[in-house]
């Protein structure tokens, strides 16, 4: 078979060719550089920004620790305790006012016969700065705690009130008395005032 005349010509266009000097020197810098490139992990900066985060949610944790509780908060936490977790069980108030008061020095003043609507289930104390008692009682179907504490010494003497509010879906009422703070929690805090005062229970209970 005869071959074509282009053929020769091409051959003679179409052979190897070298390469540029440059191009081979780009190719040895990008593997220099992928060589020399530091880990994402291993850069400076990123350790010092992931030290940064651990101390701020340490800082968050630790504040929270140690954060003192109000007295409402700890009404309303206490509502969820059952009659194991008090630390003295009693259904009897003087025995209960006695155990407060050689504990703590707090003097709550307890009638000596309940509302029939009202059952005594005991007391706790809690560890504070400032001495604090939650006194655990069953209103009806209801729980109810009366936590005391110290009051400010520049306090009004007479009974006076503080605020009122809700918290985590309980209710509170705050009042201050003879140099002592106190405050009732329970689904409906106006059950508190049988606490004290022997009126009888509304009819609803």
């Amino acid at each position: 078979m005869k071959k074509d005349w282009n053929e020769p010509e091409l051959s003679r266009h179409l052979g190897p060719v070298k390469a540029p000097d440059e191009l081979w020197d780009r190719v040895h810098g990008s593997h220099a550089a992928m060589r020399t490139r530091t880990p994402f992990l291993q850069r400076p900066w990123t350790w010092v920004a992931a030290a940064v985060a651990v101390a701020g949610l340490a800082l968050v944790i630790n504040i929270r620790a140690n954060r003192t509780l109000s007295l409402e908060e700890l009404a309303v936490a206490a509502l969820g305790h059952s009659p194991n977790q008090l630390k003295f069980q009693s259904q009897e108030p003087v025995s209960v006012r006695a155990w407060i008061k050689s504990g703590i020095g707090l003097d709550v003043p307890m009638p000596p016969q309940l509302s029939p609507a009202v059952h005594l289930m005991g007391a706790t104390v809690v560890s504070s700065k400032v001495p604090t008692a939650e006194v655990s009682y069953r209103v009806g179907d209801m729980n109810v705690t009366l936590a005391i504490s110290k009051a400010d010494p520049a306090a009004d003497s007479k009974h006076t009130f503080v605020r009122s509010g809700s918290y985590h879906g309980a209710n509170f009422t705050t009042w201050s008395m003879r140099g002592q703070m106190y405050t009732v929690a329970a689904a409906d805090a106006r059950v508190g005032c049988l606490l004290c005062h022997n009126g009888g229970a509304p009819s609803r209970l």
